[in-house]
């Protein structure tokens, strides 16, 4: 307790304050303001998703004698139903999965893919400008090929246990029978109607029945998403890329698309010929730990694992350890990973990623070295990694979105499963098929192809899968799954994931103690701080000092949901970020609700 309440000092911040009135670009969802209460769990077996339902049925499903994918299934069949404006069959997904049998760790890629049909200068109008990102998020062109049925049911051939339909149980019911909103549910429809619902009037015969938000009172149904969940539980992925499903989707498109060819669609072919990836995750050493997570087309990944060997190399050098010193490296290291990621991180099938340079020891140090003490350095320059000589790249601009969401597994016989699952936007599209919210996951490119001649990484091209922040991560410790992580918030995802890397492993704190943890992002000019209302003792000096390095400070409410299982003392402990509505569960069953006053 006494290491938390030196590192909390350092932090200056506290929970978020409700989302004003102008939308906040950089983490768009919404959070809960009044909640200060987080939920841990400790057991044998943990759970931890973003929604109480969710992780309800999921433990059930780890009680019937289910794995880690089962669970991640059952959880993301019930999050599509009662949090969709963050993830759902409509979007893509990463998964890091721990085989403890085999002892592997294997990383399935089921992120959306762009039509064969589009072009490169798909967001740019006539005279030449891009289409503003609100605008594009609407198109019917923003929607990318659906991963995540693909992945579930991969997922599932490979780790499942239970029966496939076995895990679409709870979903169908609660899609049927109904449940009782949520107040961050209706917080997210409202924040919708603001991104604006003008274009889908099935999402506003959905959501805003008669104009209205659903009361909090009634039982909330969606009939068609049950429908469309039960089709898939009795015929599989197969209904959603070539049957019945893949059928209604292509139909509700064209309708929408009248006779207006210039708005392309995805089409049958497109979904008939969706693969989910098996991609080699991403590792590098990190003190005594081995931290692994998703690689390209994630930039996420390489951005924390980037940030952490930096802060790392830092954090050796002989100048003296304060509390401010190291928020300034870490804001650096951040910084500095943010303009390789930028710069050369886009989908491997069109331009090869310079990986292992981006991560090689040399390349880190050499980054690292030119950090300084005494000052900031504003809008660092991308690297010149090995591999990328033949590479005369341009960097993109930094991206929007959030509509994601994160949970963490670790079953009874070890597996460990960290998943992060997407629709790109609040709702993704708006656009709304048997039930299901259509991502806007195209937006997710750079809008732009070229700069001055120089090709985007993250260009748009056909068939391609568009730069994630998305980064599950399982850390590892003498050959040993120890921690898995991982958090929703667009591109600040990495940013949250690195401050709880380091709270969780160099500080020792507990999981509830890392998601109570206020956070400190980056972008290229300043330097961000949470919200606060009444700042810690201590942390005027703390903020004065930063300045004085140069630190342009500006404040904002960040939209995390970090879900954290941590092995100590020979059992798992879990816990659910407090800036959103999580719960974590236990078999054996031994759940805790801890008043955040008692570590504040």
């Amino acid at each position: 307790m006494k290491k938390y309440t030196q590192f909390k000092l350092a932090l200056l911040f506290s929970l978020p304050l409700p989302l004003i009135a102008q939308v906040n670009w950089s983490a768009p969802e919404n959070v809960d303001a009044k909640k200060n209460r987080v939920s841990s769990a400790i057991g044998q077996a943990v759970v931890v998703t973003a929604n109480p339902l969710a992780s309800d049925a999921a433990l059930k499903a780890l009680e019937k004698g289910g794995t880690a994918m089962d669970a991640v299934i059952t959880a993301q069949t019930v999050l599509a139903v009662v949090e969709p404006q963050s993830s759902g069959l409509g979007g893509g997904s990463f998964l890091l999965y721990w085989d403890q049998a085999k002892k592997s760790l294997l990383a399935l890629d089921g992120r959306e893919t762009a039509s064969a049909q589009v072009e490169e200068d798909m967001w740019i109008t006539s005279d030449g400008k891009a289409v503003p990102w609100l605008q594009a998020t609407k198109s019917l062109s923003a929607i990318g090929v659906p991963g995540t049925t693909a992945l579930l049911w991969e997922g599932h051939k490979r780790f499942g246990r239970l029966p496939w339909a076995a895990n679409f149980t709870k979903s169908i019911d609660l899609a049927k029978e109904g449940f009782i909103p949520s107040p961050r549910f209706l917080r997210s429809i409202s924040l919708a109607k603001r991104l604006g619902i003008n274009h889908s009037r099935n999402f506003k015969s959905l959501y805003l029945p008669n104009g209205s938000l659903p009361s909090d009172k009634i039982l909330f149904r969606n009939q068609k998403l049950a429908s469309t969940l039960n089709t898939l539980a009795k015929g599989g992925a197969k209904e959603f890329y070539r049957g019945e499903i893949a059928n209604a989707l292509i139909n509700d498109l064209k309708l929408r698309q009248g006779f207006d060819k210039t708005v392309q669609t995805i089409t049958h072919d497109d979904l008939a010929n969706y693969k989910v990836q098996t991609r080699k995750p991403i590792c590098r050493k990190y003190k005594s730990w081995k931290i692994c997570s998703f690689p390209p087309p994630s930039g996420g990944g390489v951005a924390l694992l980037q940030a952490l060997g930096t802060y790392e190399l830092l954090s050796k050098r002989s100048w003296p350890e304060t509390k401010f010193n190291r928020w300034h490296l870490l804001a650096e290291s951040m910084r500095f990973a943010d303009a390789d990621r930028s710069h050369w991180i886009g989908d491997p099938i069109d331009w090869p990623v310079p990986l292992d340079g981006l991560l090689e020891d040399e390349y880190i140090e050499k980054r690292a070295n030119v950090i300084k003490l005494k000052t900031t350095k504003f809008h660092p320059l991308p690297g010149d990694p090995k591999g990328s000589e033949s590479l005369n790249l341009a960097s993109q601009p930094r991206t929007a979105g959030g509509g994601t969401t994160h949970l963490v597994v670790v079953d009874l016989d070890g597996n460990v499963a960290s998943y992060t699952s997407s629709v790109e936007s609040v709702f993704g599209s708006r656009h709304v098929s048997g039930g299901m919210i259509l991502n806007n996951q195209l937006t997710d490119f750079s809008f732009l192809s070229n700069v001055s001649g120089k090709p985007i990484a993250n260009r748009i091209k056909p068939n391609k899968r568009p730069m994630s922040s998305m980064s599950p991560v399982i850390v590892f410790r003498n050959q040993r799954p120890v921690l898995a992580i991982g958090s929703p918030g667009g591109w600040l995802i990495p940013h949250y994931i690195t401050n709880a890397l380091i709270g969780a492993l160099d500080l020792q704190l507990s999981p509830k103690e890392v998601v109570s943890e206020k956070l400190l992002s980056v972008r290229p000019h300043y330097t961000v701080l949470e919200k606060s209302g009444v700042w810690s003792k201590g942390s005027d000096n703390i903020l004065k000092r930063l300045k004085d390095l140069g630190h342009q400070i500006k404040y904002s409410s960040f939209s995390s949901g970090l879900a954290v299982i941590k092995w100590h003392e020979g059992t798992w402990h879990g816990a659910a970020d407090p800036r959103r509505e999580g719960k974590a569960v236990s078999l054996p069953k031994k759940t805790e609700i801890e008043d955040l006053t008692s570590i504040d």
